[in-house]
Order: structure tokens, then sequence, then C-alpha cells
């Protein structure tokens, strides 16, 4: 055997030695058992997606064009697939050529292309706190620095942004820009405000940041409205993340990014390196839903759906959490975003929840600075009515069980009067 193959460190390139393992993984891997209440999956309900008309789309491409759908294809996507995406980035006041779209196996991997590109070691990416732990692992990946910043009801606040802009240029750091979902945001569920997304661009440009935005859930909103996106007013250092993922299906594992017109040529090739084309029949599976104007009557349907899933946990959940709880109250999307007392630890407490039959993700998992053990996040998406109040019924006992024993801890520390 070659020396150091047989010892993995000597074998393993640094990144990967500094390499952190995704919270969310570990509660997932720990929370595979029978019958489990998920709160912690960002996954899709697919139950209400018309599979027969899918299936008939399906045969009807491979009866078709076969050959075509199993083979090679063009590296930066088919082509009526890209005509759909620039219609559809129209909804959110984007507009673009489809020449200018890059096809990607979800928008995960082209937000791992870019930073490919983009980032150098030690290069600081700004984010939400707390943010979606899949982006934090990619730029982290590519030895980024992240320096979260704070959010209130209307997303980032544009004064601790400015704050910490300068700080890092202070400290003699390269900033290179700001990752943000800015619509029904993962893991708080807030969305950015109209005036903020101009307020941030504008500190963008104005400190040569690029801006990541990821939009995976801006069509998901609980009574139709679509916000505009950043991208229209700052496309120059914008790239635009979207996904089929949330909105049709994650196994079809389709996604695109819109760069900036400079960045485009080195994303695709990047692109190529990584998986060479995307998968074709995946790309006409995707464009043959788009060509019934019924895809909307469906987003609709999934938008009630969702709504009246979040009623059910929003309701069940003040029943039954301890004195001190609260939680955002978002208009769409999946995830309601928990703060907990001080004393309670919502990452050790998580476990104790699995082995009660629940599971949700710990705020640890969101931030990269030791933030978030008072936070939790709950995906209200895929579990059913019934499962959501049983499972919030179950969060709720050994919350409470928690907040009783951390009051008794108080009150046993507590100096004496008199």
């Amino acid at each position: 055997m070659r020396a150091g193959v047989g010892n993995q460190p000597q074998v393993l390139a640094q990144r990967t030695l500094a390499a952190r393992p995704s919270e969310v993984r570990k509660v997932f891997r720990a929370a595979q058992r029978p019958n489990m209440i998920s709160f912690a999956n960002g996954a899709p309900y697919l139950g209400a997606l018309p599979f027969d008309r899918i299936a008939e789309d399906a045969q009807r491409i491979l009866l078709t064009s076969g050959e075509r759908s199993f083979q090679y294809g063009p590296s930066n996507g088919i082509p009526e697939l890209r005509a759909h995406i620039a219609e559809l980035m129209k909804l959110e006041g984007i507009t673009a050529s489809p020449d200018r779209i890059l096809v990607t196996a979800g928008s995960q991997q082209a937000l791992d292309v870019a930073a490919r590109v983009l980032i150098n070691p030690g290069d600081v990416i700004f984010a939400e706190a707390p943010s979606y732990a899949g982006g934090m692992a990619v730029f982290t990946s590519y030895e980024a620095e992240i320096v979260h910043v704070s959010m209130d009801a209307d997303g980032i606040i544009p004064d601790e942004f400015e704050r910490l802009i300068k700080e890092v240029h202070a400290a003699g750091k390269t900033a290179k820009g700001l990752y943000t979902i800015p619509n029904f945001q993962n893991p708080g569920g807030v969305n950015l405000s109209g005036e903020r997304r101009t307020q941030i661009g504008e500190l963008c440009r104005d400190n040569d940041l690029l801006i990541f935005e990821d939009n995976p859930y801006g069509l998901l909103g609980f009574d139709g409205e679509t916000m505009p996106a950043i991208q229209p007013g700052f496309e120059e250092i914008t790239l635009y993340f979207g996904s089929f993922s949330k909105m049709i299906a994650p196994g079809l594992r389709v996604g695109w990014v819109l760069p900036p017109e400079s960045l485009y040529g080195h994303l695709v090739n990047a692109s190529e390196t990584s998986q060479l084309n995307p998968s074709v029949f995946s790309q006409q599976l995707i464009s043959a839903y788009l060509d019934d104007p019924a895809w909307q009557d469906k987003l609709v349907e999934y938008r009630g759906i969702y709504r009246e899933k979040f009623n059910a946990l929003v309701e069940t959940l003040e029943e039954v959490m301890p004195e001190g709880t609260t939680w955002n109250r978002p208009t769409g999307g999946f995830y309601l975003w928990i703060r907990v007392s001080e004393g309670i630890d919502t990452e050790a407490l998580v476990y104790e929840c699995i082995e009660r039959g629940v599971v949700y993700v710990p705020g640890t998992a969101f931030y990269t600075n030791g933030s978030g053990h008072s936070e939790l996040r709950m995906s209200f998406c895929l579990p059913s009515l019934a499962d959501i109040r049983k499972g919030a019924g179950i969060l709720g006992e050994v919350f409470r069980e928690a907040a009783s024993k951390a009051s008794r801890r108080n009150a046993t520390t507590q100096p004496a009067l008199g």
C-alpha cells in the first residue's frame, strides 16, 4: 500500500479535514426510524402532483424522442426549458435571455459552481442570521469566512450590514458578497422588504460585493403575492438562483442560475467539469409540465395546502408550548422559526424528541458562529395535518418539561433574601 493512503488524515485535502458535517443531515440520520413525525425535512408535499399526466408526458417523451432523452445534452440546459425559465422569472420582474440561463442539478449544484468560480480561501461571505445550512456548507467548503448579519421582521437590517462591511474592510479582509434568501427565508421565514431590497443592493454595489440571491420559495406565498426580485435593479452584480425542487419535485434535480453576463461563460465551464450536462430527461419532464398552463392552478392548490398546514402547526403550538416561546408569522414558504426561553437548549433536546417520535432542526445548524441554542426550525410542508398536531403536541410536552427543569434550576441558584 502506498504510504499515507491507509492513514486518512495524510491523504485527505485540507479543506476536507476542515469541513463540518451538516447538523441537518446528522439529525436526519438519527431520525430514520418508522413512524417518525418529521418537522426537519424541507421537502415539498408531493401528494397533489398530477402523476397520471406526468406519466403520460414521460411516455410521450420517450416514445417520440427517447434517444435524445437518454443522450448527452447541452451543457447549459435544453433550449425549451431555458425558455420556460425565462418566462417564469418574469413573474418576479426579471427580464433575461434564455441564452443567459445555466441549468444545473438543482440550485445547490448551481451554488457550488458559483462558489468554486468566485471564492478564494479567506474571502468573506455575508449571510443572514440565521441562514440556510446547505448554503453555508457550500461557502465554507471553499474556505470562505461567514459573517452573519442580523435580521428583524423585514429581513436584513441595512445599518447592521453597513457596519459589518466596514469592520471587514478595516480588518483587511476581502469581502466577496452577500448570500441571501429574500423570500420566505430558510430558516427564518421572513421576507426582505421592498425598501430594504434596494438599500441592500445599493450597499453591495457601493462596496463591490456580489449578491447571491437564492429564491426557491418566491412563488409559494400563501396568498399568491410575489415580490420583485433583487436582480432587476442590480443585474450586473447579482447571481440569481432558482429551483423546481420546492414547487414541483426535488427528485428531478433541476435548478438554474442567472449570473451577470460577464460571469456566464466561467460558470458554464465549471458546471461542465462537474456534470458535463444536466439530465436531459428530467429537463424534458419539467418542460412538458410547464407547457400546460394548468401548472399555475396546481401552484395555487399547493399554496392553500401549505397555508392550512401552517395554521394547524401554529394553532397547536399556541396551546402546548411553554410560556416565553415566540415565533415568526411567515406568509409563505415552508418554515416556522421558533425562539424559546433562555435555559432551554434546543440542540440538547432534539434527541429526546426523537426518542418520543418527533424531530426538528435545532437553531445551531443555521449559524457558523455557535449561535442558535435557544432557537429551532420546524418545517410544516411535508407532514399530514394529523401528524402536525400530534407531533407539535409531543414537542410541547418535551419543552414544557425542559422549561420546568430550567425554572427549578434558577430557583436553587437565586441568593436568599434578607
